[in-house]
This record gives structure tokens, sequence and C-alpha cells, in this order.
């Protein structure tokens, strides 16, 4: 990590450096500058974001309402189980193809166009499905085609930013993954009594968001560049964990944990919003629709203000702990009060404590990846903690919902914020 930072720091950060540090599986396109990656990076947080958020949110629980003889609360544990176990081996698997990738356009731009064709895809299926079945299979499309995009598009902040100004481009990241939060919700919202509809809305974006982020920042040609043959040896060292890398771990369960309280709840607004606060569907919808606007609001205020403070201040796991700390009070609302209102206050904390994660957590988790070689496949596994917190969400939130209803997810939720921030302390690759 010194080396890379040493290189990226003499560039001056004006502009994105070359530097034999980059792994070798990325090209370094010479002096593209930071305001083209910059707004690369905010329409990679919509053109994912937007789709997945208004499918897992609204859209996806709304549909398993509308078949017969369907439950639905197991139907969206198993697909969200299904789904997240499917992305988790996809991150990691189209991230080390990623680093190994030679082409004309790079490593990363040939796996972000063909993950953005295949969402589309996976909700066109999903639009178009008419029974559980169908459903599950655009789901895991949509699972497996955002993940190789999601893989490729992580390792070009780490390819391609300067250390001292990442804070900068993972708040801009962070910031238009929470106005994605809020425009999916509101999208999801709108179309929760026309479901279809809202999947025909959506299914375009991840393909027209790729082509023009792949014309802002595109990548040349590493058709030279050094690859490692493929051996057995090589099969296994490219899908290992790290070894001896004890901040990676750190920062790997304090996510997991984090996005395990956070979607505990988010994931469930609707459900929450029906059974639990005894709204109609058309009113759940337009609370969550609310409530994605008041994110917004909070959430692209913390993370503009967040992301360069902590470039600033030099310091990664202050903003993170304070961060888990809101979106663990905001979890504590719905609980004392189970009142539509409850939730929109959840929206607005919780909304302004994620903007301000989201600003700096890529920033922090960059600075404890144990080898320039292997980016993307390692931001792969760290993201196991976005995809593992979606596996053992709906599992939980089923179990305590049988238990004891709806109210302990508040709390459970709120628990897991607050212990993620305090399992970033220990890092030592970065203050």
């Amino acid at each position: 990590m010194s080396s890379t930072k040493t290189a990226a720091e003499s560039s001056g950060g004006a502009e994105v450096p070359p530097t034999n540090d980059f792994p070798p599986g990325a090209s370094t396109r010479g002096r593209i500058g930071i305001g083209r990656i910059a707004a690369a990076y905010a329409l990679v947080g919509l053109t994912w974001a937007i789709p997945f958020l208004a499918s897992i949110a609204v859209l996806l629980p709304a549909k398993l309402a509308e078949l017969p003889g369907v439950d639905k609360i197991g139907a969206f544990a198993i697909l969200t189980i299904v789904g997240s176990i499917v992305a988790l081996i996809a991150n990691i698997v189209f991230g080390a193809l990623s680093d190994r990738t030679r082409s004309r356009f790079g490593s990363r731009s040939p796996w972000i166009f063909g993950g953005a064709v295949g969402a589309t895809l996976g909700l066109v299926i999903l639009a178009i499905s008419a029974d559980f079945t169908t459903l599950l299979i655009g789901w895991l499309v949509l699972q497996v085609a955002q993940n190789a995009y999601l893989a490729a598009t992580s390792a070009m902040i780490a390819d391609r930013v300067a250390p001292h100004r990442q804070g900068l481009i993972s708040g801009i990241l962070g910031t238009s993954n929470t106005i994605a939060q809020a425009a999916g919700a509101i999208i999801g919202g709108t179309f929760a009594t026309q479901v279809d509809t809202g999947f025909w809305t959506i299914a375009a974006i991840p393909l027209v968001g790729a082509i023009i982020i792949l014309l802002l920042a595109p990548d040349s040609s590493n058709l030279g560049t050094h690859r490692i043959p493929l051996t057995t040896k090589t099969i296994m060292t490219t899908f290992a964990f790290p070894r001896k890398a004890p901040d990676f771990y750190w920062a790997l369960f304090g996510r997991l944990l984090l996005i395990l309280g956070f979607f505990s709840v988010i994931n469930y607004q609707l459900f929450i919003l029906t059974d639990y606060m005894n709204q109609s569907t058309a009113d759940a919808g337009a609370t969550i629709s609310m409530a994605g606007i008041i994110t917004t609001v909070t959430g692209v205020v913390a993370g503009l203000i967040a992301g360069p403070i902590s470039d600033k201040i030099n310091r990664r796991k202050l903003p993170v702990l304070v961060a888990s700390i809101l979106i663990g009070i905001g979890a504590i609302v719905p609980f004392v009060a189970p009142q539509p209102w409850a939730l929109i206050a959840f929206a607005g904390v919780a909304g302004f404590g994620m903007g301000m994660y989201w600003a700096v957590d890529v920033a922090l988790v960059i600075r404890v990846l144990p080898h320039p070689g292997t980016r993307a496949k390692d931001l792969g596994i760290l993201n196991m903690a976005n995809t593992g917190g979606q596996i053992l969400a709906p599992v939980i939130v089923a179990t305590l919902v049988q238990v004891g209803g709806y109210q302990p997810i508040f709390l459970f939720g709120a628990l897991c914020a607050i212990v993620s921030g305090f399992l970033i302390l220990p890092i030592k690759s970065t203050r």
C-alpha cells in the first residue's frame, strides 16, 4: 500500500496517475481528469442501485404479493437468500476474471458493459414473469450481472485515483448511492400497484448508464500487459482469501454487520408499513416515496460533507463510527413509535448516517487491500459483506417476525449498526 500511495501522491491528484503499481490486469489510461472519473462514479451508483433498490424494496415484494398461492414472506426470503448467495460468488469470480482480463478496452470495461447488458435482461425477465420460477430466474440473472458490473467498477478507484483524492470520489459514489436509494424507493413506491410497468421503467438504466460511464472514463488497451499463466496453483491463488491481513477482515465484518442491520429494516419497509403499521399498499407506497425523498436530502448532504472532510483531516475510521451510530439511532425510532412517521424519521436519521458511511467506507476499504495485483478480487470479497448481510437478513427477520412480530427487527438493526462501527477501530492501515 505504501508504494501505491507514493506513486499516486506524486501525481498531484489533479489527474489520474499512470503508475507501475497498478495491478497486472489494470490498464492505465494516462491523464484522464479527476472530474471525468468523478462524473463516471456518480453514474456508477445510480446505474446499479436504482434498479436494485427499486426491485428489492418495493417491486419484488409487491410482485410476490400479486402471485396467487405464494407465501410472500417465505418466497421473498428464498429470493433474497438464493440471490445473495449467487451474488456473493459472482462478485468474487468476476473480480478475479477482471484482474486477469486483457483487451483493447482494458481489464474493467468489458465487464462493466457485459454486466450492464445482463442487468437489463434480468429486469426484462422480472417484468414479464408470471410465476415464482420465472421471477427467481430473472432475479438471479440480475444478481449475476450486477455483480460482474460492481466487481469491475469497484476496482476503478483503486486503479485510477490518487489515495488523497479517494475520499472525494468515495463521497461522490456514496452520494450517488444515497440518491439512487431514494430514487429507487420513489420509483418503486410510484409503481407499487403497477409492478410490471415499474420493472420496464428501470430496465434501460444499467445499459444506458454503462455506455455513458465508458465514454466518460474509457480505459486503454492492456493487451501487452503481462499475465501470469493459468495453472492449478494460479487458480487457487486467484480465488484465495487473503492471509495475514487482519485489517482486511475487520473491515469485512464491520461492513457485514452494518449492511445486515440496515437491510433488516430497509428491505422490509413495505411489509412493515402494511402488516405492522396497518397502511394500505397504496399508502405504504406513498410513505416509502416520502421516506426516499428525505433519505436523498439527508444522505446527499452527509455524503458531500463527509468525503472531502475525511480527505482533509486524513481520517476514515471516525466518520464510519459516527455514521454507524446514527444508523443505529435511526432504527430505534420505529421501535419506540410504530407509526408511519417513525419510519420516515428512520429514513432521515439513518439516511444521513448511510450517506456519511458510503462517502468514507470505500476509501477506507481500499487502504486495507492486501495486494495491488488482486484488487478487484479482494474488493469482491469485501463486497461479500453486502451480499452476506442480505443473505442473513431475511433469515433473521423471518425468524424475528415469527417469534416476536416486527418490533424486534428494529432493535436487531440498531445493535448490528452500532457494533459495526466499533469493529472498524482496530484497523491499523488507516487512521
